[in-house]
């Protein structure tokens, strides 16, 4: 009973324990219930009210804890330090990192835990008789069952109490009938190793801790000598412990070999290896072999690893494969690839598929045809690798340019598509020289009238769109229609933007006017706007003013800008409202002619002029 009697004897530090609202009782960190306090001897202070009391309880509540979960501490660590022979450092470790099985522990005591909490009393004589009871009742316990120790030795090494179930051995309950995994887990964590790190080697390859007498602290040795630090020692081991299964010098053997040959220190790049992950050397010497396949010399690859390590060792050489497999799908070759390597160090391989996504969505947004954007994807797609593109918007505003001169210039040199990357600045373009359609404008208006280098011809030349031959037979339709040319070449004048309809649409308007109307053409040359607006922003202001004209309700042959140029609002107040059936004639209008075509609303007129 020597190690009871240390139990007994120890002292308890703070712990930390969480609040509870509860009034008839409080849970603490470790799961304890502990009732409140039913009577005090200190009389309460004057002025203070229930809540002050409240407050005092969980503080009590809280110290109780502590001492409670601290007492379970050092009986536990005493037990397996005095009883169960181990060294005071492995117990002391044990002890303090098995938090969740020391709950548990109490829980199977709760009874005694919860009258010693209950029992009145203040100060050093009160905190150690609850610490007696505790460390008594486990006591008590620890004889009557003894606990496997296995359990909370692997909560301490990080592993979560869900994994540890698998891991129990089947035959041992007792740590020190396993004097090699002590013996292992010792070397480890005097090497460096971290406590809450053992565990992860062991998921990994729990061989590693039965590998024999000495022989694990001559592995790691063994590593140092392969030009590996401590701290890379400590890392490789960790990611990776299956290299301590076997000869260290065997399996990293190529590695290290191409490491030389490139001219890269085995400890530069082990300051880039991640505990989190897992290395696979002969996948990575796959990968420096596939380098060298692409056409890469070694001096070239000793380059790009300098610059960008993490794509040699991240998925064991998978990101190296994928990088370059998506530039190779995209046309390049090593010439490329090296450039993106070599000249972009923020690369972040991990990007790479998505910068290309992002000179994707540009090409399509400045107007090239999905068969456009493919093919330039396979020539060129390498360009956009190192880094997003800014929005086509942003570009096109900043060159101060449209879309088609910006597809020009990228069909051309599409290098330029480098300078428009995120984070780049970009000047404006200077204006471009006179395109074969601008000269062919020029040459139309001449021939129907306009003085070369006029105000009207520049005005004119930047309000219509098209090639000279549609301009025209635009002109051509016009005339057709019952048009002078003189009055014609007067209307491109005065909106230059009707030459910009097409020609059915030019018809459509003149036939809607003359024929539906009643309007002659030569109404159009005082209002040449007429035929840049929609049939159905113009046919319901003049089939109501036909329909008061019938009626001789308006003013005959008023001009096409007094009825079309109103608003609506005015119209109604001017020409509506002011006869009789005016609003049911508009509004019948307004509901059945709304999108009817040239026939239909013939047949419209025909229905309102016989009052329906």
């Amino acid at each position: 009973m020597g190690w009871a009697w240390a139990a007994l004897r120890s002292g308890v530090p703070r712990w930390r324990a969480q609040n509870s609202s509860s009034s008839s009782g409080w849970v603490g960190s470790i799961g304890l219930t502990i009732g409140p306090r039913p009577y005090s001897a200190a009389a309460p202070s004057p002025g203070h009210g229930g809540e002050e009391e409240e407050d005092g309880d969980e503080a009590r509540q809280e110290m109780l804890n502590r001492w409670v979960h601290r007492a379970a501490q050092t009986t536990f660590r005493d037990y397996l330090h005095v009883k169960r022979g181990l060294c005071l450092t492995d117990a002391n470790h044990i002890s303090e990192r098995s938090p969740i099985f020391l709950s548990e522990l109490l829980e199977k005591v709760n009874k005694t835990v919860t009258k010693a909490a209950d029992q009145d009393g203040e100060g050093p004589r009160f905190r150690s008789k609850v610490k007696k009871k505790v460390s008594k009742a486990l006591v008590r316990l620890f004889h009557r069952r003894p606990v496997n120790e296995f359990r909370p030795f692997f909560e301490s090494i990080g592993i979560r109490s869900g994994e540890c179930d698998p891991l129990l051995p089947q035959d041992l309950t007792f740590l020190a009938d396993a004097g090699m995994l002590l013996e292992s887990y010792r070397a480890l964590y005097s090497y460096g190793v971290a406590h809450d790190k053992i565990g992860k080697i062991y998921l990994k390859a729990a061989e590693v801790f039965s590998l024999g007498q000495g022989v694990l602290e001559s592995k790691l040795e063994a590593l140092e000598g392969l030009g590996f630090g401590k701290a890379t020692v400590i890392k490789l081991v960790i990611s990776t412990p299956t290299v301590l299964v076997h000869d260290p010098a065997v399996e990293l053997k190529t590695f290290l070999q191409w490491l030389d040959d490139i001219g890269v220190q085995p400890d530069w790049i082990g300051q880039f290896l991640a505990e989190y992950q897992s290395y696979n050397w002969q996948k990575i010497v796959e990968a420096l072999q596939f380098w060298s396949d692409f056409g890469f010399t070694k001096d070239e690859i000793g380059k790009a690893v300098r610059k960008h390590p993490d794509l040699l060792l991240e998925w064991s050489g998978g990101r190296l494969r994928e990088v370059v497999s998506n530039m190779q799908n995209m046309g390049s070759g090593k010439r490329e690839l090296l450039d993106l390597l070599l000249n972009h160090p923020n690369l972040k391989c991990e990007d790479v598929g998505w910068n290309i996504s992002t000179g994707s969505f540009l090409l399509h947004d400045i107007g090239m045809s999905h068969d456009d954007v493919k093919k330039f994807l396979d020539s060129h797609g390498w360009i956009f690798a190192a880094a997003p593109m800014k929005a086509a918007s942003t570009i096109l505003g900043q060159l101060n340019v449209g879309k088609a001169r910006l597809r020009r210039i990228i069909m051309k040199e599409p290098r330029q598509l480098m300078n428009y990357k995120i984070g780049s600045k970009v000047s404006r373009l200077p204006r471009c020289k006179p395109e074969p359609c601008v000269k062919e404008k020029r040459e139309f208006l001449r021939r129907i009238g306009f003085v070369e280098g006029s105000e009207d011809m520049e005005k004119a030349i930047k309000a219509i769109r098209g090639k000279g031959a549609n301009l025209q037979d635009r002109y051509n339709k016009l005339v057709e229609k019952g048009l002078d040319p003189e009055d014609v070449a007067h209307m491109v004048k005065m909106a230059p933007r009707i030459l910009n309809q097409k020609t059915d649409a030019i018809a459509y308007k003149i036939s809607f006017l003359v024929h539906v109307v009643g309007y002659p053409p030569r109404a159009l040359p005082a209002f040449p706007r007429y035929l840049e607006f929609t049939v159905d922003k113009s046919k319901l202001k003049m089939l109501m003013y036909s329909w008061l004209l019938q009626r001789g309700l308006a003013a005959p042959q008023l001009t096409l800008s007094t009825v079309l140029s109103s608003s609506e609002t005015e119209f109604i107040k001017a020409h509506v409202y002011k006869v009789p059936m005016g609003r049911e004639v508009w509004w019948k209008l307004k509901q059945e002619g709304g999108s009817f075509g040239q026939e239909e609303i013939r047949w419209l007129l025909r229905r309102v002029h016989c009052g329906r």
